[in-house]
């Protein structure tokens, strides 16, 4: 081997670059979404998992199916969290410095065949894609499952996350087409925006009382009313919860879909089974409602199996089962050749003279 050759000039990309050892879903800002697409390495493993996941998805699209939960497990580090974001990246075909999911994974999937279906299902319809790690819409005591998924699909809509009661108020003024008009309103009395002013909602009583008189959604006493309530009136159940997602989804035309992908709900459930019984009864309740127009993907260090034979029994544990039929896991394997491929490849010059080099 030449002497002249330094070692981190072997490799073929930059041995010093910036590389995060853990992946955060929530962070999404343009450098990293494109490192993340340019620099995801399709294991053998991984591209099992992709093929599997959107033949079941393709699938869905003209066959309508209650089985829309999956499941990815894997120890920490084994990659779940990266491949639940890659996926997400993939399902909304996000687009990076004019380059597209798609265009990234053209150059990683070599099966012309399992391409074409993930580019089918990336193309059919139009999607919400919500991804979040559960503990960042989690209050501070266990919530449901459901008033966590409340939470990420009002904010996804610009609605506020925080408070149930304003964000269905939000909701029907959107559906009264008075949403535009009551903000504006609010930014004429107040000086402040209405995403501002919500935050302190309780505290600003009068200006929004007159800007929903204003703008013609309710008389004045109506909203009084229903500001004195404070959301004392307000419920949310499972089965409210996937018909406002219905809803949703037709008022986006008929092949729109909506996909929650939520990372580490295993270590959020950890040994609680109404926690476990809720996911089941929410992913149930989409299923039935929705037939294929909404998924549910969960990230979990352990399998399905492991998280719920010691906390469900009887009819709920199949009913578990049954609702996440799509099971992907990552094992240690996929971080090896993940290694060897991101940080570890030589460029083939060099390959060939370190072959030679070992042989002798």
């Amino acid at each position: 081997m030449s002497a002249n050759v330094k070692i981190e000039d072997l490799f073929q990309k930059d041995i010093k670059r910036q590389i995060d050892g853990v992946i955060k879903v929530d962070k999404n800002d343009d450098d990293s979404v494109y490192i993340e697409l340019e620099e995801y390495v399709v294991t053998k493993e991984s591209l099992k998992h992709f093929d599997r996941f959107f033949d079941r998805y393709y699938s869905a699209t003209h066959t309508p199916t209650d089985k829309i939960g999956a499941w990815v497990s894997g120890f920490f580090g084994s990659g779940k969290s990266h491949f639940i974001k890659i996926l997400s990246y993939l399902l909304e075909n996000k687009t990076v410095y004019d380059k597209t999911a798609l265009d990234f994974f053209r150059q990683k999937i070599h099966d012309p065949e399992m391409f074409g279906t993930i580019e089918k299902s990336v193309n059919h319809g139009t999607k919400d894609v919500i991804l979040f790690n559960i503990d960042s819409k989690a209050g501070d005591s266990k919530e449901r499952i459901v008033n966590i998924l409340m939470r990420a699909f009002n904010e996804n809509r610009g609605f506020f996350g925080d408070v149930f009661w304003i964000a269905e108020l939000e909701e029907h003024l959107q559906d009264k087409g008075l949403y535009d008009a009551f903000k504006a309103e609010v930014l004429t009395l107040s000086g402040d925006t209405w995403e501002e002013k919500r935050e302190s909602y309780a505290f600003n009583n009068d200006d929004i009382i007159e800007a929903l008189t204003n703008c013609g959604f309710q008389s004045r006493d109506e909203s009084v009313r229903l500001f004195e309530s404070d959301g004392r009136n307000y419920h949310l159940d499972v089965e409210k919860f996937a018909k406002k997602i219905d809803k949703y989804c037709r008022s986006k035309g008929k092949d729109h879909q909506i996909i929650f992908l939520i990372d580490e709900i295993g270590q959020y459930i950890g040994e609680d089974s109404e926690l476990m019984l809720n996911l089941q009864t929410v992913v149930e309740e989409l299923g039935t409602k929705l037939m294929g127009k909404a998924w549910v993907i969960v990230t979990s260090q352990a399998d399905i199996d492991t998280v719920t034979k010691d906390k469900v029994k009887g009819n709920d544990f199949s009913k578990i089962q049954a609702r996440f039929d799509t099971r992907l896991s990552l094992s240690s394997a996929n971080v090896d050749e993940v290694i060897k491929k991101r940080i570890l490849l030589k460029k083939v010059e060099h390959s060939e003279m370190l072959a030679s080099f070992y042989t002798e």
